[in-house]
């Protein structure tokens, strides 16, 4: 008899226990859920490299190509290198000019694929700069208050070109695109009455700016 009523106890242990991983028979309601933690997103300024120093520059290596991370030389004309570190360079990466108030001109290497986030932003007294024809994208703010920039022309390649890319750009008399399909987006040109923009007829960006009552120059 004291057996069964130890095997008895055993069986309503075990079943209390099942339960209590399920639900609550008593209440219906579900047992607590286990709470999942998302990784956090990984922004590309969150991501470190290696940081190396050159005469002017300063650069990381990622996949085999250079990325400028910071001007650090006094000129005020600036030619950036096709090659850092035996990789060629590829990259104006995240703010690597900005606030370089001395910095009046920037020649940019044939090399050059990607004008990164506020690459240039604040270079108030660069009145030139060319983007070459292998750059796809220009991202967010590349450009802003660039006071003195008064032109500048976007080569086909360019595919993307971020909100607030020309943001404050006063100076900015002509602006040329070549990419017919290129979309405009936000990039700050309504702030610049005065500009005039050479693209493409029936292009996208032309068909924004006339919309928008800027004047059109023909295509160049």
């Amino acid at each position: 008899m004291i057996a069964a009523i130890a095997l008895c106890a055993l069986f309503t242990a075990v079943s209390c226990s099942s339960t209590n991983n399920t639900a609550d028979t008593t209440t219906g309601e579900p047992a607590a859920e286990e709470i999942v933690t998302e990784a956090p997103t990984v922004r590309p300024t969150d991501v470190q490299h290696e940081t190396v120093a050159a005469e002017s520059f300063q650069y990381e290596i990622v996949d085999g190509k250079a990325v400028v991370t910071k001007y650090t030389g006094p000129d005020g004309a600036v030619e950036v290198p096709a090659e850092l570190g035996g990789a060629p360079v590829t990259e104006i990466g995240f703010y690597a000019f900005e606030a370089q108030y001395g910095v009046t001109s920037v020649k940019l290497p044939d090399t050059i694929t990607a004008v990164r986030e506020s690459a240039f932003m604040d270079c108030a007294a660069m009145t030139e700069i060319n983007i070459p024809d292998a750059v796809t994208v220009i991202e967010r703010g590349a450009f802003a208050a660039c006071t003195s920039l008064e032109s500048l022309r976007l080569p086909a390649a360019v595919s993307q070109v971020d909100e607030e890319a020309f943001t404050a750009c006063t100076s900015m008399s002509v602006l040329y695109i070549d990419n017919p399909d290129l979309p405009y987006s936000n990039w700050g040109l309504e702030e610049l009455p005065d500009l005039q923009i050479s693209a493409p007829e029936g292009s996208a960006v032309s068909r924004w700016a006339a919309e928008k009552g800027f004047k059109l120059l023909p295509s160049s």
